[in-house]
C-alpha cells in the first residue's frame, strides 16, 4: 500500500519511480528529497521538455543506467516528463538523436560557443529539440556539470546565451541531477520498473543505446584515477620484463669469460635494445662495459679502463629520501665488498647539469668458479615519470576522497537544513488559510513572516552553491594584490561599514600567489563577520596583518567584538554551525566556506580569542609553493 508522500510521487509523475521507494526506514529522507525534486527540478521555471531532455543527456555519463531508462520513459509518455502532465510525450526515433550526440571538447565547442553568443539572453522561449541552439546549450551544461576543462568557458557561454536569473535555475537543475545519480550510486538494489523494462525489451536500438552507452563511465576524477592505474601496471610490467632481462644477464663469471668470443655480439645486442641502463665493472671499480642508455641516464660517457672509481665517485647520489649518499656508501661497493645482491633500490641521481632523476636499482656480483666476488654488474631503470604519476594519482585520490566529503556534507545540508524554513513556510500558510477576510491585520503580519521565511531559505540555497563551488574546479592560482582585494571588499560592505561606524585598519599586504575570486570570499567573509558581530556600546574596529614565513604567508585578522568561547573555537569551522540565534542573519556556512578556500590554497585557518567581549583574532596561512615567490613579495613590500 502506498504512503501519502508516494501517492503526491505518482500523481505528479504519472508513475511511481523506484527511486522514490527508497530508504523506507526514514520517510524524512524520502520527504526531503522529493522536496528538493520539487523545487530544483519539477517547479523549476524552464521548460519541461528543455529540462527531460537535458536530464536524458546529462545522465548518459553516469555509469548507474537507472536515471537514464528512467527519463527516457517519461520522455516516450511513459509517465510526464518533468512531472508536467501538459507536455506531449516524443517518439523513440526523436529521442536516439540525443542518445547518440557526441560531448565536443576543446576546439570542438567554439562552433557552440558562437550558437550561445548568437541566441541573446535571457532566452524565450528556449531553442527547439535537435536544433544547433539545444545542442550548443546541452553541450556547454554538461561540461559545467562534469567541471571538465572546458567548463569555465561553458559557463560563460551559457550565462550570455540565458542570462543571469535563467542559468541560477539551470545550475540548481544541474544540482539536484548531480544528486540524483550519487542516489543511484549508493543503492545499487535500485531496479528498472517494469514499464521501462517492457520499453526495453519492445526497442532493441533504444535498449543498445541506454545499456551500452560508451559515455556510461565513471566521472572525470574517477576516470583519471583508473587511467593511471593502468599506466602504473604497464611500467611494472615492463619493470618485470627488465627484472627477467637483468636474471638472465646474472651468470657465471667464469663461464661469460671463456665464452665471450663467441657470445659478446649477441650480449651487446640483447642488452643495447633494453629500456635500462646496464654497466659493468671488475673487482677494483674499473668500468668494462656500458650500453647507451646508460649514458643518457648519467649525462656523459665514462672511459673504458678509468683509474678506480674515477668516473662513479664523480657522480652525486641521494637515498630515496633526499639524504646524501657518500661515496664510501654507495650500493656497489656494498655488492662488491660483502658479495651481496641489491634488488629494486630507490635512488636520487644528480647529472653533470644539477638535474635529478630518479632510479630503480638492481646490482649483482660477479663471481667466478670459487665463489669469489670479481666484479658487479647494475641495471639502473629511470622511474623519474613513474614517481611523478604516483604522486599525481596520490593528489587525484586525496582530491576525489575531498570532493565526496564535501558532496556529503551538501547533501547533507541540502536534506537536513532546508526543512526547517519549508517548514515554516507550510506553518504560516495554513494559518493564513484559516483566517477570514475580517483579520486583516494578522493576515498581513504572517505573509510578511512568510516573506521571511522564503528569503531565508534562498539565502540558505545560495550558502550552500558558494560552499559546494568553492570546493570544485580548478584553482585559478595568479598573482594578486591582496591591498586590491581588501580595498574590493571594502566597497562591497561599504553599507555595513556606514551602518556600524567600522574601522579597517591594515598593515602593508602582499602580493600571492591565489585564486583571486576565492580569495576575496575568504577576506570578505572574516571582515563580515567581525564588523557583524560587534560590542554594540563600541564601534567595530578590525586590523589585518600579514608576515612571511618560509615558504607561507601567515595573516592575521583581528576585531574587538564579543569574543568567541574557548569550547567553540573548533567547531565554528563545521558547516552549519552558528554560535548565535536565529534572529542574526547568517547562514552557518561562512567560516566553513572560508575553512575549504584556506586548505585548497595549501594552509590552515584557526581563530585565538580572549574571555569573552575581549574581541577574536582569525589566522590563516597561504602556501606559495615556490621560494622565489616569497622573496618577490617581500621585495614589494
Amino acid at each position: 500500500m502506498n504512503t501519502r508522500l508516494q501517492n503526491l510521487v505518482e500523481k505528479r509523475f504519472g508513475v511511481l519511480p523506484n527511486f522514490f521507494r527508497l530508504a523506507a526506514s526514514d520517510p524524512k529522507i524520502t520527504e526531503n528529497l522529493w522536496a528538493f525534486a520539487q523545487f530544483a527540478y519539477l517547479d523549476n521555471p524552464l521548460p519541461s521538455l528543455f529540462k527531460e531532455r537535458l536530464f536524458v543527456y546529462l545522465s548518459r555519463f553516469c555509469e548507474v543506467r537507472y536515471c537514464i531508462a528512467r527519463h527516457v520513459g517519461f520522455l516516450v509518455g511513459l509517465g510526464n516528463p518533468a512531472g508536467d502532465s501538459s507536455c506531449l510525450p516524443q517518439s523513440v526515433e526523436s529521442i536516439l538523436p540525443l542518445l547518440r550526440r557526441s560531448l565536443p571538447h576543446g576546439d570542438g565547442l567554439l562552433p557552440l560557443f558562437a550558437a550561445c553568443a548568437e541566441l541573446g539572453g535571457p532566452l524565450a522561449p528556449f531553442p527547439a529539440a535537435d536544433c544547433l541552439g539545444e545542442q550548443a546549450l546541452f553541450a556547454c551544461a554538461t561540461h559545467v556539470f562534469l567541471q571538465t576543462p572546458d567548463a569555465l568557458r561553458a559557463h560563460e557561454a551559457l550565462r550570455s546565451a540565458l542570462g543571469a536569473q535563467n542559468l541560477e535555475q539551470l545550475n540548481l537543475l544541474l544540482a539536484f541531477v548531480r544528486t540524483a545519480h550519487y542516489w543511484t550510486k549508493l543503492h545499487p538494489e535500485l531496479a528498472f520498473e517494469d514499464d521501462v523494462t517492457q520499453l526495453l525489451a519492445t526497442h532493441e536500438t533504444l535498449a543498445q543505446c541506454i545499456l551500452k552507452d560508451p559515455e556510461g563511465q565513471r566521472d572525470d576524477l574517477s576516470r583519471q584515477v583508473a587511467e593511471e592505474l593502468a599506466s602504473l601496471r604497464k611500467l611494472r610490467q615492463q619493470h618485470e620484463s627488465i627484472t627477467q632481462a637483468y636474471q638472465d644477464l646474472s651468470v657465471d663469471h667464469h663461464y661469460v669469460k671463456h665464452s665471450l668470443l663467441a657470445s659478446e655480439e649477441n650480449l651487446r645486442e640483447l642488452v643495447s635494445v633494453m629500456p635500462a641502463a646496464v654497466y659493468a665493472c671488475d673487482r677494483e671499480g674499473i668500468i668494462t662495459y656500458y650500453n647507451r642508455q646508460a649514458v643518457e641516464i648519467w649525462g656523459r660517457a665514462p672511459t673504458l679502463d678509468d683509474p678506480p672509481w674515477a668516473f662513479l665517485d664523480s657522480r652525486q647520489m641521494y637515498r630515496a629520501d633526499g639524504t646524501f649518499l657518500e661515496p664510501g656508501e654507495a650500493p656497489l661497493r656494498e655488492v662488491l665488498t660483502r658479495g651481496v645482491t641489491i634488488v629494486n633500490l630507490d635512488l636520487v641521481l644528480e647529472r653533470p647539469d644539477r638535474s635529478r632523476i630518479n632510479l630503480l636499482a638492481n646490482i649483482t656480483p660477479l663471481r667466478d668458479s670459487s665463489g669469489a666476488v670479481t666484479g658487479a654488474v647494475s641495471i639502473f631503470q629511470d622511474i623519474t615519470e613513474l614517481k611523478g604519476i604516483q604522486r599525481e594519482r596520490e593528489n587525484l585520490v586525496k582530491e576525489l576522497e575531498r570532493s565526496n566529503r564535501e558532496l556529503s556534507q551538501f547533501s547533507y545540508a541540502v536534506s537536513h537544513d532546508l526543512q526547517a524554513p519549508v517548514r515554516n513556510v507550510r506553518t504560516l500558510a495554513q494559518l493564513l488559510v484559516r483566517r477570514d477576510d475580517r483579520a486583516q491585520e494578522d493576515s498581513s503580519h504572517l505573509l510578511t513572516l512568510i516573506e521571511h521565511a522564503a528569503a531565508g531559505m534562498e539565502r540558505l540555497i545560495q550558502s550552500l552553491l558558494r560552499y559546494a563551488q568553492a570546493g570544485q574546479g580548478q584553482l585559478n592560482r595568479e598573482r594578486v594584490s591582496v591591498d586590491a582585494i581588501i580595498e574590493s571588499v571594502r566597497t562591497t560592505l561599504a553599507p555595513l561599514i556606514a551602518k556600524t561606524g567600522a574601522q579597517i585598519v591594515c598593515k602593508p599586504l602582499p602580493s600571492i600567489d591565489g585564486d583571486p575570486v576565492l580569495f576575496e570570499q575568504l577576506l570578505q567573509n572574516l571582515i563580515a563577520n567581525a564588523i557583524q558581530y560587534h560590542r554594540p556600546e563600541e564601534a567595530p574596529l578590525v586590523e589585518i596583518s600579514a608576515e612571511a614565513s618560509g615558504e607561507n604567508w601567515y595573516f592575521a585578522v583581528k576585531d574587538n567584538g564579543q569574543g568567541i568561547p574557548r569550547d567553540h573555537q573548533e567547531g565554528i569551522f563545521e558547516p552549519l554551525t552558528r554560535l548565535h540565534g536565529g534572529d542574526t542573519p547568517g547562514s552557518g556556512l561562512g567560516l566553513a566556506l572560508c575553512r575549504t578556500i584556506v586548505a585548497r590554497h595549501g594552509g590552515r585557518i584557526w581563530v585565538q580569542s580572549e574571555p569573552p567581549g575581549n574581541g577574536a583574532t582569525f589566522h590563516f596561512t597561504v602556501s606559495e609553493g615556490q621560494r622565489h615567490l616569497i622573496r618577490s613579495s617581500a621585495a614589494e613590500q
